[in-house]
């Protein structure tokens, strides 16, 4: 564990910014591989709220341009979307393939909803880029899972939770982002139990839903919206916003409960818990790799989208 620099004040260390010299500080990259484009239709998806192409894809000669874009970096990319997978088996290999190939690419991963992924993807992982770090997207059980349903507003939870299933079988960890919403409050214990019933969980990270300013629905192309925005509109108030959303009290509040199960459980053994790893190493001095809680904050992030932008996260 490294200790915090010293040779920054106390505003510099919270907002500093790439050292130019600094060689060994890896960039993160974010490939939005299709951009908003998703096969299913969470009813908080920021994503979609974006102004994001969809149906293009990044392609291998974009990545391979990522070393001239950062020279003399090292890169922790990660497959975001939408959803990655929604590219295709082919289109992903060369991407991984490419990645494989940069000298300066010291870490990939994935995340994924899940519902596509099976031994066939999992093979394809195995034979390009076996040390692909994979993260699923699952807000806890069936029940605080709600908002995340398919086109038709079926639930996808049935889907997610055999998807992590296959990767305890095939020997494969994943990490879980959890979306914090009302139907996980006053729960955090029972959801994290159900987290870490599953084999192939390594690490939870419980993120909030602040969507109080959102008052209008995600637009939706044709005339007739498909069911999971009309559950969306059905959702969504201008006077008191939508009813996914949740106070940082209230996830104070979660995030607490959750903390003291991870410890009183012994989960702390086996299973990373953001942010409450965060937040200790930060009360210890020293640093986190979670954006957050770094004193780079969201400097070193940047988000390729299939039109060829490059954006900075701020």
């Amino acid at each position: 564990m490294h200790s915090m620099p010293n040779r920054y004040g106390p505003i510099e260390g919270l907002y500093r910014s790439l050292d130019p010299e600094d060689g060994e500080a890896a960039v993160s990259v974010i490939l939005k591989l299709r951009g908003e484009t998703c096969d299913i239709d969470c009813l908080y998806c920021y994503e979609k709220r974006k102004e994001a192409p969809g149906g293009a894809r990044i392609d291998a000669g974009q990545v391979r341009r990522l070393a001239e874009i950062f020279p003399g970096r090292r890169l922790a990319v990660e497959l975001h979307g939408g959803e990655p997978l929604t590219a295709g088996r082919e289109h992903v290999a060369e991407v991984l393939r490419e990645l494989a190939a940069q000298p300066a690419v010291v870490r990939v991963s994935m995340q994924t909803n899940g519902v596509l992924l099976d031994d066939a993807w999992l093979d394809l992982f195995d034979e390009v880029y076996p040390a692909l770090h994979i993260g699923v997207s699952l807000d806890g059980d069936a029940r605080g899972n709600s908002w995340r349903v398919g086109y038709d507003g079926a639930p996808v939870y049935e889907k997610v939770a055999a998807a992590l299933r296959l990767l305890a079988a095939r020997g494969r960890k994943a990490g879980v982002i959890a979306a914090v919403t009302p139907a996980l409050l006053g729960r955090a214990e029972d959801v994290l139990d159900h987290l870490a019933g599953f084999e192939a969980v390594h690490a939870v990270s419980f993120v909030p839903c602040f969507d109080t300013a959102v008052q209008r629905p995600t637009s939706a192309p044709g005339r007739r919206p498909p069911v999971s925005r009309q559950l969306q509109q059905a959702a969504v108030s201008a006077e008191s916003g939508p009813a996914w959303a949740i106070r940082p009290d209230q996830y104070a509040e979660f995030v607490l409960a959750a903390t003291t199960r991870w410890i009183e459980a012994g989960y702390f053994g086996r299973l990373k818990l953001e942010p409450a790893v965060s937040t200790i190493r930060r009360l210890r001095g020293l640093r986190s790799g979670f954006c957050h809680f770094s004193d780079l904050k969201c400097d070193h992030v940047f988000t390729l989208y299939p039109d060829g932008r490059l954006v900075v996260l701020r």
